[in-house]
C-alpha cells in the first residue's frame, strides 16, 4: 500500500512537470522578464513587449514608450534587484493567456535592503508565433520599497 502511494505521488509529479508546451514558452518569457529586471536590461525587457502594445488606463492610452518609462522607473533607483516568484498560475483565455503571480523583490539602495511582495496580473498573446506581453503589470517598485507590503 505504501509503495502504491509513493508511485501515485511520483506519477502526479511527473504529469505536472511535463506541462503544456505553450505554458513552457510563457514561463521562458517570464524568466527573461525577471532577468531583464534584475540586470536593468531595457532592450531585453522591451523585446518581451508587443510592438503594438496599447492599453487604456485612467482615460490615458499607454503605449510602448510608457512601458519603457515604467520599466526604467522601476529599476534605475536600485543598486541591486533580486526577483523571484511564488504562487504562479497560467490561465488560457482564448486569444490571450493571463498569468497571475506573487513576485518577491529584494531591492538594495546604498546598502539599505528591502524585501516586498507584489501581486501581478500579466496578459500574453501569441504574435507572429511568439508569446509577447500585451498587458504588463502595473507594479511600482519604488512605492513598495518605501512603504513595504504587497498590493
Amino acid at each position: 500500500m505504501r509503495l502504491l502511494s509513493i508511485l501515485f505521488t511520483l506519477l502526479i509529479l511527473f504529469a505536472v512537470s511535463c506541462g503544456n508546451p505553450e505554458n513552457n514558452e510563457i514561463e521562458k518569457v517570464l524568466s527573461d522578464r525577471e532577468e531583464a529586471l534584475e540586470t536593468k536590461n531595457v532592450d531585453l525587457y522591451m523585446s518581451l513587449i508587443s510592438p503594438s502594445y496599447s492599453l487604456e488606463k485612467d482615460n490615458k492610452v499607454i503605449g510602448v514608450e510608457e512601458v519603457r518609462k515604467n520599466f526604467l522607473s522601476n529599476v534605475t533607483l536600485f543598486d541591486n534587484l533580486e526577483i523571484s516568484h511564488t504562487d504562479r498560475s497560467i490561465y488560457d483565455k482564448g486569444q490571450k493567456t493571463e498569468v497571475v503571480q506573487m513576485v518577491v523583490v529584494v531591492a538594495t539602495v546604498n546598502e539599505s535592503k528591502s524585501r516586498f511582495k507584489i501581486n501581478e496580473r500579466i496578459e500574453f498573446a501569441k504574435i507572429d508565433g511568439k508569446w509577447l506581453i500585451v498587458k504588463e503589470s502595473d507594479a511600482d517598485f519604488l512605492e513598495r520599497f518605501v512603504f513595504g507590503g504587497s498590493n
